[in-house]
């Protein structure tokens, strides 16, 4: 990723003195800005929880992820990510966000250290997933939720598209529904919820559109394709395959309570 020049720098500390940036419609996909929804938005927060973004780039979500909770860690193995996502932890307001750049298994946390982790579209890109999903169970707190999403592009039926969004992706896999259920429950973790994303003939034509000509759909132009989204996925046929997994599962409390997971749907 290249580093942010001078001009660049100062507008964006423009933005984050007047407390615009970071905002989810900062990003240029459509496809992100209704999946944070999913995952984060709608979850009901106290302020107070420990929470982890696994795979957090430069730090757009863990920035957002920040202001709802306690304290938020942002962890990625790419350098420069993390070296942009602390230079706007240095001008951000809201939130105790802090950085690390290396991979999950270095870091070593203590057992039971998180209320929450995150990780969007991490997990398909790590050969070493069960080993990920472990670590996740050992360093959630009991009763503390796993919360992610994974490509499973059931709903791309090209296989050239396939293929090539694999390679320059650089997917290792794509998981079904029953094998990433299963991959949950043999990691140990409970009250497994999954619901696939981005059903509708829209949101293929436009992740084929992504495939192709890349996915950066403009700044702009991702606000109101997320609005047309959300229209179409509410039309679209219940058991269409779909393009996303969103998955939440939790390390079994040590007793009675904990925190509960959010339904399958909307219903």
């Amino acid at each position: 990723m290249n580093q942010l020049n001078a001009i660049q720098k100062a507008g964006l500390r423009v933005l984050m003195a007047a407390g615009v940036w970071p905002h989810i419609h900062f990003t240029y996909s459509p496809f992100k800005i209704l999946e944070f929804h999913e995952l984060v938005e709608k979850l009901a927060w106290t302020g107070r929880e420990r929470v982890l973004d696994i795979g957090c780039g430069a730090g757009l979500q863990t920035f957002l992820i920040g202001r709802r909770a306690g304290h938020t860690t942002g962890l990625d193995v790419n350098p420069e990510f993390i070296a942009q996502a602390q230079w706007y932890s240095r001008y951000v307001r809201g939130g105790v966000v802090d950085f690390e750049s290396r991979a999950l298994a270095d870091v070593g946390w203590p057992d039971a250290t998180f209320d929450r982790i995150f990780s969007i579209c991490v997990l398909e890109h790590i050969p070493e997933h069960r080993a990920i999903l472990a670590e996740c169970a050992r360093i959630l707190k009991p009763g503390g939720s796993l919360i992610f999403s994974v490509d499973t592009l059931a709903a791309i039926v090209d296989p050239e598209l396939r293929r090539r969004h694999q390679s320059e992706h650089h997917v290792v896999q794509y998981y079904t529904p029953e094998s990433l259920r299963t991959l949950l429950a043999e990691s140990g973790l409970t009250d497994i919820r999954l619901r696939v994303l981005f059903r509708s003939e829209l949101a293929c034509a436009l992740f084929a559109r992504g495939i192709r000509e890349g996915f950066n759909f403009g700044r702009l132009q991702a606000s109101r394709l997320a609005a047309r989204l959300v229209r179409a996925e509410a039309a679209a046929a219940p058991d269409a395959p779909g393009i996303f997994l969103a998955a939440w599962a939790r390390r079994p409390p040590a007793s009675s309570g904990g925190e509960t997971p959010p339904p399958i749907s909307r219903d």
